[in-house]
């Protein structure tokens, strides 16, 4: 099967990469926005000094942890809703 960008839908092998098993072409993948080494490391510093005034806060390894988990469950039932309403709609209609 041919590699297809999940996004613009791209099929030029020379131009598909697989990020995090997507993917994703050249272009697109310039646009998600991944963020740089510097960038987390600042993003670390910034929940550590939270964590000193409010200590039973979240480290941000722990806050993306539990971002990729949520986004994960949300999905899941989303998916679950929308394909009970196409089984449905196949039914009644």
């Amino acid at each position: 099967m041919a590699k297809r960008c999940f996004q613009c839908g791209n099929i030029n092998p020379k131009e598909i990469s697989n990020l995090y098993g997507y993917d994703v072409c050249h272009s697109c993948k310039s646009k998600i926005g991944l963020l740089k080494d510097n960038t987390l490391r600042k993003h670390i510093l910034s929940y550590e000094k939270v964590r000193e005034t409010v200590p039973e806060n979240s480290t941000y390894k722990e806050e993306v942890d539990y971002r990729l988990n949520f986004m994960e469950e949300n999905y899941i039932r989303q998916r679950i809703k929308l394909l009970h309403i196409q089984e449905r709609l196949k039914e009644i209609g």
